[in-house]
């Protein structure tokens, strides 16, 4: 019986969880050579590093229950993890903390803690690798990581007590305790917030599927161990599979039962020694009688002791939590006497998941004040909708539905600006003669952002305008006016169909949220698993990226007639309509130019190579155009803040010296000045053609056996298609080559990178050439007589085809995108909108009887990096006229 107890308290240790550790213990979570007492360590990481990487999450260590033969039980709580967080964070040892090797602090440091969290059960640190730590992890073994901390540390100088905190961690080459998480110094344990760690590297794959636990293996283990024969084993494993098998899945009743048995088998070992049977290979006679200690009643009301304790603490923590959630429902209660209880109910239920066990009654009511404040900001702003005004960042503004006075004002506007009764053809002429969905759609959004800010103004206008006479006198334009060129504007845009577009709050960063495709991960292969397989989680990655607005800002004059006509009687709309027809246009032009350049410059910068050319020898005195030996050119990137400083380094820097002197592209001065004089150069970025010009803009030839070197970059995300004749083709048959490149990058793009090839833009000047193509011929007309509802021109290999109209195009009429649309983020962060007209003065400082003003709107188009390679290029060149030569 004494033997049966030591099992029942064995059993019961197990799953109660054992005795916490003496308090102020220093805990080493390891086993090295030499263990001093009161140190305890077991494995925490198994650790492999990529080639390149500095940082990583790793986990130091969990919360759980364990055991060591030199100090007994401890356990580690996910409260003592959170104190190791707020200790790190306050600093409360007084130096940084690191990784070293062995728990040998004196060779150097493997690693700087950078950053503590708590996920689940387990502290997390982000950490920065050394050249001595990773050289340890690659090159000398040391493949786990262990921690070391303090339960109870005391400053030594102020002898403050902070709890327990975290000391050090070490890489160690021999753990004790396995089966935490393995990581990987990687891309793909870079992103270490959830949602965004959606993909599983193959290690922690393989370390996952290794965890489970087959406890009759284990128990077989030991008792091979012992040294008991076949036989007595045999008989053993058999008894005990009956109460594993009345365990079930229960890891707790298992991992007791595994010691209960292996106590067992101890038990037997030493009765067959004491009978002289102690040789495993010698067989147990018959006729020995082994008196086997399984008290299975006892054992079984052990377990459901321990089991009934971890119910009951279970029980009173639900029970304290309660008391939490009744002191935040009745806090609410009591500050907000006029709201009924199914209200009160859903705004506890709202902040209900921030509270837990551990949470104070000072943290709950906070919690409680501010939902209390949030309503009564809420009433407040309900009782000026009431009065027609909306509550936005402070100040009170017009509200806008389908009946208000904005949209009964521009029903008037549009009357006096011709819009009403104009055909769609001559309205919508550069959308083909059609309101596109996507533009409608993307201008009511703008257009509301627009009414938040001006709601008042419109109001003003429309009570003095809306009986169809008014006059003005001040000759400003409406701003009903400026809300009119904001959605012209966006009707004429063809590139709305081709980007992700939607409005943001202006700030001088923005932030992009988007999601892609890890290839790398679960693909359909990794879908067959079977019971108790790892589940391999699905390869997208959710993230964001930060762009910044760019400005769109314009300015006119309005002559002194202009103010004769408005003042002196009712309205002349027909100025104010040229300035707006005028406005429209160039806004429109140099929005769709903004969109459809990135597409091109983002797809460039997918794939890169060196360009690194020496030029010199096509320097001759006449030449006047060079060419690169790889092309396109990458155009270099460069972000601006909104005061125009740069911010951060030139992206894909291009670096042209000609004669020993580094040349700047010419660009004129945005105010409008003259450039200094000198040679700038100016470079056709799609086909490498490089040409120098002076300060007015007038083209150089180089003086022969100046020094010429291009140094940036290439892109090889395109394919080249060379228009000279091969073999004595025909210019059908020409073109018909054509549309097998374009069927080629089609393929690269679906089959090789798993998107969507629907769309492929190209000039009007291409597209018409391809209708060359002989197999057009023999299938007829070409399907282009009109645009398609997504705005498409016609079909080119299966894929709707756009020609994209605006003055500044990269594209011209030598690149042929294709892929898929939808992936560049467009964002207007400030709509459009008229400053007050001032006073213009000459040279001199005289008035010259006219006024002036400008208006401004702040757009983003941006490619998330992950999502460029969704278009591809194909270059359309002559290969006889791609030479040095004199233009």
């Amino acid at each position: 019986m004494k033997k049966q107890r030591s099992l029942i308290a064995l059993a019961a240790a197990l799953l109660a969880g054992s005795a916490a550790a003496p308090a102020g213990r220093h805990i080493r979570l390891a086993e090295d050579d030499k263990p001093t007492p009161g140190l305890v360590r077991f494995l925490s990481q198994a650790i492999t590093l990529a080639d390149g990487a500095t940082q990583s999450w790793v986990t130091v260590t969990r919360a759980g229950d364990f055991s060591d033969p030199r100090y007994g039980n401890f356990s580690i709580t996910l409260s003592m993890l959170q104190q190791m967080v707020r200790n790190f964070d306050a600093r409360v040892v007084g130096q940084d903390i690191f990784l070293d090797v062995a728990h040998r602090h004196s060779d150097g440091a493997a690693a700087k803690v950078l950053k503590l969290a708590v996920e689940g059960s387990k502290l997390r640190a982000l950490v920065e690798w050394t050249p001595f730590g990773i050289q340890a992890v690659k090159d000398r073994g040391f493949a786990y990581l262990s921690a070391e901390y303090h339960e109870a540390f005391e400053d030594p100088e102020t002898k403050k007590q902070h709890g327990c905190t975290l000391l050090a961690a070490g890489l160690t080459t021999r753990p004790v305790i396995k089966r935490l998480d393995p990581i990987q110094l990687s891309a793909d344990d870079a992103d270490h917030d959830a949602p965004a760690r959606t993909a599983i590297s193959p290690s922690l794959l393989r370390e996952l599927q290794e965890q489970h636990v087959n406890y009759l293996d284990q128990l077989k283990a030991k008792y091979k161990a012992l040294g008991l024969s076949d036989d007595v084993a045999t008989k053993l494993l058999a008894e005990a599979k009956k109460q594993f098998d009345a365990a079930a899945s229960d890891q707790v009743k298992s991992l007791a039962l595994v010691d209960t048995w292996a106590a067992a088998g101890q038990s037997v070992l030493d009765q067959l020694k004491a009978l002289g049977q102690g040789n495993p290979a010698q067989p147990t006679p018959q006729n020995v009688t082994i008196t086997l200690a399984t008290p299975q009643t006892d054992v079984a009301a052990a377990v459901q002791k321990a089991l009934a304790d971890r119910d009951t603490a279970a029980a009173d923590a639900q029970t304290k939590l309660q008391g939490r959630l009744t002191l935040l429902s009745d806090t609410l209660k009591a500050d907000l006497k006029e709201l009924a209880e199914p209200e009160i109910k859903a705004l506890a239920d709202a902040v209900a998941p921030l509270i837990t066990v551990a949470s104070t009654d000072d943290q709950v009511k906070a919690l409680a004040g501010l939902q209390v404040r949030q309503v009564q900001q809420l009433s407040a702003q309900a009782k000026l909708q009431g009065l027609g005004y909306v509550e936005i960042a402070g100040s009170a503004r017009i509200a806008v539905d389908s009946s208000n006075s904005i949209k009964s004002l521009q029903e008037t506007v549009d009357k006096r600006l011709g819009y009403t009764g104009m055909s769609e053809a001559v309205r919508f002429e550069k959308t083909g003669g059609k309101l596109l969905a996507a533009n409608k759609e993307f201008a009511e959004k703008a257009l509301a952002a627009f009414d938040r800010e001006h709601g008042h103004k419109l109001d003003a206008e429309h009570k003095m305008l809306a009986g169809g006479v008014g006059s003005v006198a001040d000759v400003k334009v409406p701003v009903v006016a400026e809300r009119t060129v904001l959605r012209e504007a966006l009707y004429q845009l063809t590139s709305l169909n081709l980007v992700n577009v939607g409005t943001a709050p202006f700030a001088n960063v923005i932030t992009v949220p988007f999601s892609y495709r890890d290839v790398t991960a679960a693909g359909v292969s990794a879908l067959r698993r079977y019971e108790g397989q790892g589940i391999r989680r699905a390869g997208v990655i959710q993230t964001q990226e930060e762009a910044r607005p760019l400005p769109q800002k314009l300015a006119y004059l309005v002559s002194s007639e202009l103010k004769l006509l408005m003042s002196a009687s009712p309205i002349d709309w027909d100025p104010v309509a040229e300035n707006v027809r005028n406005i429209v246009r160039i806004v429109a032009e140099d929005t769709e130019a903004l969109n459809y350049n990135e597409l091109v410059f983002s797809a460039d910068e997918a794939v890169l190579a060196d360009l690194n050319d020496v030029l010199t020898a096509q320097v001759n005195g006449n030449n006047t155009v060079f060419v690169t030996t790889k092309f396109p050119v990458v155009r270099p990137r460069t972000m601006y803040d909104i005061q125009g400083n740069q911010v951060g380094a030139t992206v894909n820097p291009l670096t042209v010296t000609l004669n020993g002197v580094a040349r700047a592209p010419y660009v004129l001065p945005a105010d409008g000045s003259a450039l200094a004089n000198g040679l700038y150069y100016v470079m056709d970025w799609n086909l490498g053609e490089l040409r120098f010009v002076d300060q007015t803009g007038a083209v150089v030839a180089p003086t022969n056996g100046w020094v010429l070197s291009v140094v940036g970059k290439a892109s090889t995300n395109r394919s080249l298609f060379d228009t000279d004749a091969v073999n004595g083709e025909t210019v059908r048959q020409r073109y018909d080559r054509l549309l097998t490149a374009i069927g080629s990058r089609k393929v690269v793009v679906e089959n090789d990178r798993f998107y969507t090839a629907n769309v492929a833009i190209m000039s009007g000047a291409l597209d018409n050439a391809l209708t060359q193509a002989e197999s057009f011929t023999a299938s007829g007309a070409r399907t282009a007589t009109g645009l398609g509802p997504d705005g498409s021109v016609g079909i080119t290999k299966g894929v709707p085809t756009f020609n994209p109209r605006a003055p500044g195009l990269v594209m011209g009429d030598t690149r042929i995108m294709v892929g898929e649309r939808g992936n560049t983020r467009f964002r207007m962060v400030k709509p459009f909108s008229m400053t007050e007209q001032q006073q213009v003065r000459n040279a001199q400082g005289l008035f010259t009887d006219q006024q002036e003003a400008f208006g401004t709107q702040w757009v983003v188009s941006h490619t998330p990096t992950p999502l460029k390679n969704s278009l591809t290029s194909i270059i359309v060149y002559s290969a006889g006229a791609r030479v040095a030569r004199v233009a």
